[in-house]
């Protein structure tokens, strides 16, 4: 059944963390790794879900701002945050709407798993940079749009009924055009393939018949001062 992204990630909440995503456990470690190097102090998470990149900033003592536009992911996430005792600003926000803040507000922004549901990638991209201040950092991670070509989807499993998301066709290098028209500069581009994917996150024949297929892509940049 093909709902909204609003009302997907609605009826998506209550699970989402139990869920054993192969999007998240490829991804998670290679975020962690990445944002270890980085002179984070005040950090914006844009479509922050259930909070997971929120909170692990957090526990560096990192200032986290976090935006969600699904009241039911962000519920999910105050709930997490208040059980750990983190205090990050939570708000209920739209990318699309424009982000609630000011031109650079912040040194690191991370938008995790949501781009591949937007149609305007550019625009989207830009007021992500605009929040950022110069020598700033973005780290975006996406359902590899390569991935979305083959006619793969953002999909889940609810109360024995099969949801999927609206995913809109990007490409690699649009990502990085849109990101360097914003003056940043690349410093990784992370292309990771579906064999990385742990046993049991994913179905046997899928793994063996894409094993070298991109599933998620990584992209850590530097807006320019």
């Amino acid at each position: 059944m093909e709902v909204s992204t609003q009302e997907g990630y609605a009826i998506w909440a209550s699970t989402y963390d139990s869920e054993q995503n192969p999007l998240i456990v490829v991804e998670e470690p290679r975020v962690a790794e990445l944002i270890s190097s980085l002179p984070v102090t005040h950090a914006l998470d844009v479509g922050t879900g259930t909070g997971r990149h929120a909170l692990s900033l957090a526990r560096r003592d990192i200032h986290v701002t976090a935006i969600d536009q699904s009241p039911e992911m962000l519920t999910k996430a105050q709930q997490k945050a208040q059980q750990e005792g983190r205090q990050i600003d939570f708000h209920l926000a739209s990318l699309t709407d424009g982000l609630p803040f000011a031109t650079g507000q912040f040194d690191f922004l991370i938008n995790a798993l949501m781009l591949c549901h937007l149609p305007d990638i550019a625009g989207a991209i830009h007021e992500c940079c605009r929040v950022v201040q110069p020598n700033g950092y973005l780290l975006i991670t996406d359902f590899h749009p390569d991935a979305i070509d083959r006619g793969w989807r953002t999909a889940f499993s609810y109360a024995d009924s099969n949801y999927t998301l609206p995913n809109t066709p990007h490409t690699r290098a649009g990502y990085l055009q849109a990101l360097t028209n914003e003056g940043c500069t690349i410093h990784q581009v992370i292309d990771i393939p579906v064999r990385t994917i742990p046993p049991g996150y994913a179905p046997d024949d899928f793994v063996h018949k894409y094993p070298d297929a991109p599933f998620c892509l990584i992209v850590l940049a530097q807006k320019q001062g």
